[in-house]
């Protein structure tokens, strides 16, 4: 796969250097709009030594591969704008295969720019990861292993918008965004959307009864093809409120969408009625069930948090895209709560810098198919259905994350558009398949300084169409110490982890690993 230059071209930021670039200029040239900005600048290094038995988890036998990892976390706010832009180079020296040496980059830039106070506000983000392509491949957990099966994703978004409140009548929001979604991977169509957004909700004059109308219309551009998808919804929404923490909801309108579907018209009258429920300032729930045109659909939404733990819970369902998920990102569940928790077991860390330390508990640049179910390469469109649930656990010395979700996506377009990433048969196997996981992270704080991990993940894979199964699982323990005595920032860890596959049809693998890193925040 031909990897694109790094050069800007076509005003479409194509590297990090560019993209950081962009994002710096659009939100850091309104900075007069405010007084006083606040700029931090944190410079990091990782330096990390793996040796794999199976470096591409399937034949190639092992290697010693050296990863050194400058980064640099710039964050900046002020009263009307703020700006956090965080960049990784991932640089990766094989001992005995010299030819696999490379460089990988990873981003996450975000800001959002106040132009006209309290009316007119821009936000834009920019990222580049990597991840799996297929699920039929090897699913690598980060970049050092050499499969075949992994790519860059590149996405990009910019949204202006606008916001008024009617005194206490209404409050309004107009936005239009702009998001490409582009990879190395040259088979996968890079996309390129245009939505827009409008609603006009009630405000306080209204008492117990609110309402609402909305309309959105996303139309998302395939590269190198004629394709153009369009997703157009008209809703009206009533709630009212029997007691300030409860009260039934109601939602009626016309979605008319525009794509070639393989299973009927993709536009009908929608509906839904529910209820939200808030017993306490620390739970909330949110549940609706109705009507779209792939047919009955639902909603669920929990949270509840006490002293020592935080429980979640989701249900959603959609018909969606790689682009829309590619933007929504992965795994920030379980990543969530792992800042958090290490803001409980690190409380000298910054919180910029707590996020940069998730590796302490998972390993670096962790990834892959086991905090969550895997966004796939596709150029369908598909419906998915997902579930997900987690619960934290924090003590004086120990720290638990459980997390179990549950995907299915089902094909809505033709499977001849992805037999170029896949091969026209494993296209047809992707049709309808299911996503089953869980992983669960513990900690133990053994001294001020020191923590013992465990990590353990496991996730099937099954391809409905069919009687494949294919079950991953993945194990790791770690002991981390930190050296405040040399940098405030400064730790050390020695970790073992063992990734595998099983499939009742072909692909199966093992996988064992030692680590040894060092991060460094200055």
């Amino acid at each position: 796969m031909k990897v694109p230059e790094n050069k800007c071209r076509h005003g479409i930021l194509l590297s990090p250097a560019c993209t950081v670039a962009g994002v710096i200029l659009v939100f850091s040239s309104y900075s007069s709009c405010s007084n006083a900005a606040e700029w931090k600048v944190l410079p990091r290094l990782n330096l990390i030594e793996t040796y794999s038995d199976n470096l591409r988890l399937g034949s190639g036998g092992g290697d010693f591969i050296t990863q050194i990892n400058p980064g640099i976390l710039l964050s900046g706010t002020a009263r009307r704008f703020n700006l956090s832009v965080d960049y990784t180079m991932n640089n990766l020296i094989y001992a005995r295969n010299s030819s696999f040496t490379r460089m990988r980059q990873r981003l996450n830039a975000s800001g959002t720019a106040e132009l006209m106070e309290d009316f007119f506000f821009v936000d834009g983000i920019a990222n580049i990861t990597q991840q799996n392509i297929s699920l039929f491949g090897p699913q690598a957990l980060n970049n050092v292993n050499v499969t075949g099966n992994r790519a860059d994703v590149r996405t990009f978004n910019v949204s202006p918008y606008i916001r008024h409140r009617f005194k206490n009548f209404a409050s309004t929001e107009l936005r239009y965004a702009h998001n490409i979604v582009s990879s190395n991977a040259s088979l996968l169509q890079n996309s390129q959307a245009d939505s827009f957004f409008a609603r006009l909700n009630s405000g306080t004059d209204f008492g117990k009864l609110h309402w609402g109308l909305s309309y959105s219309h996303n139309m998302i551009h395939f590269d190198r093809s004629d394709r153009t998808v369009e997703l157009e919804r008209s809703i009206g929404s009533l709630r009212y409120m029997f007691t300030p923490r409860i009260g039934l909801t109601a939602t009626g309108g016309y979605e008319r969408n525009s794509f070639l579907s393989i299973r009927g018209s993709p536009s009908s009258p929608t509906w839904s009625a529910g209820f939200v429920w808030t017993p306490s300032e620390r739970t909330n729930i949110v549940a609706n069930g109705g009507k779209r045109f792939f047919g009955d659909t639902y909603f669920a939404e929990a949270t509840h948090r006490t002293r020592l733990t935080t429980w979640n819970f989701i249900y959603i369902q959609d018909i969606t895209t790689f682009n829309q998920q590619s933007m929504l990102g992965g795994g920030a569940g379980i990543m969530g709560s792992l800042n958090q928790l290490i803001g409980v077991q690190f409380p000298n860390l910054s919180p910029e810098t707590i996020q940069q330390n998730t590796g302490l508990l998972l390993g670096p640049n962790f990834s892959g198919s086991f905090l969550g179910p895997t966004n796939f390469f596709t150029n369908r469109l598909f419906l998915q259905k997902r579930m997900e649930a987690s619960v934290a656990f924090n003590g004086a010395r120990n720290t638990l994350v459980l997390r179990g979700f549950n995907m299915t996506r089902k094909a809505y377009s033709p499977e001849g558009v992805d037999a170029d990433i896949i091969g026209a048969a494993n296209a047809a196997l992707l049709n309808h398949t299911e996503q089953t996981g869980g992983n669960a992270v513990w900690s133990y704080r053994v001294s001020q300084f020191t923590n013992a991990n465990l990590s353990f993940a496991y996730t099937r894979f099954s391809f409905l169409s069919t009687d494949r199964k294919d079950d991953l699982r993945f194990i790791s323990a770690s002991l981390t110490r930190r050296f405040p005595q040399i940098l405030p920032n400064l730790s050390g860890t020695i970790q073992y982890r063992r990734n595998e596959r099983d499939s009742n049809q072909a692909g199966n693998y093992r996988e064992n690993a030692a680590i040894a890193y060092v991060n460094m925040t200055f």
